[in-house]
């Protein structure tokens, strides 16, 4: 499909490395980087989010890209969305957990991905104060980690796709495990070896989302 326009967002732990479709894609990009800095943390990074693109006033139908642990937070954001009356046509997970049935917290994601990665971070952030993986740009405490997610309840609502670039990102666990979990409902795989072009890739990717071209 063609956009109105695509936003990227980064997840709470830590910005999208991946950089932008190329300049030549024919909608407008905005890449939010929102910061879960006080709880409830999905609450502070979804008013982030909104704000950034409160601002940046994007066009209709948008793509919502997720990185990271932003993946469980896209239907709210979506939400956010669609009350500020854009619509939604498509959804790009990029090395992301996924959204999941109930209200999951994210150490529950990690765990389904990584029991003994699940384990680790329960005994880190029992251990000491500050936050979990040591890796990430913002690493989150215990309150992050154990916080329920908001529910996703009648989702998905448009056309999901998987990006797994190859990359390892702090928190998600194994892509791979969700590459396959996204496989497992239907959506379309798309797996980067080295040197493939991830911004290139990321618009091949949206391009493939069925829907209908914007002129």
């Amino acid at each position: 499909m063609q956009p109105g326009a695509v936003v990227i967002v980064s997840g709470p732990l830590g910005p999208w490395t991946g950089g932008p479709p190329p300049s030549t894609a024919p909608y407008p990009v905005v890449v939010a980087a929102p910061v879960a800095d006080r709880p409830p943390y999905s609450v502070s990074w979804l008013a982030a989010a909104s704000r950034h693109l409160l601002a940046a006033a994007p066009a209709s139908p948008l793509v919502l890209v997720a990185h990271g642990t932003a993946g469980p937070l896209l239907p709210a954001l979506a939400r956010t969305q669609r009350a500020a009356g854009r619509r939604i046509g498509g959804y790009v997970f990029a090395d992301a957990t996924l959204p999941r049935p109930g209200a999951p917290s994210h150490l529950d994601l990690l765990r389904a991905a990584d029991g003994a990665a699940a384990d680790a971070a329960h005994d880190a952030l029992h251990a000491s104060d500050a936050g979990w993986p040591p890796e990430a740009a913002h690493p989150g405490g215990h309150d992050f980690w154990t916080e329920r997610l908001p529910p996703a309840p009648d989702w998905p609502d448009a056309p999901c796709a998987y990006l797994r670039t190859g990359a390892d990102v702090p928190g998600v666990g194994p892509p791979d495990f969700w590459a396959r979990s996204a496989a497992a409902r239907g959506w379309p795989v798309t797996t980067l070896t080295d040197g493939d072009d991830v911004a290139a890739a990321l618009a091949d990717v949206i391009a493939g989302l069925p829907g209908a071209t914007v002129a």
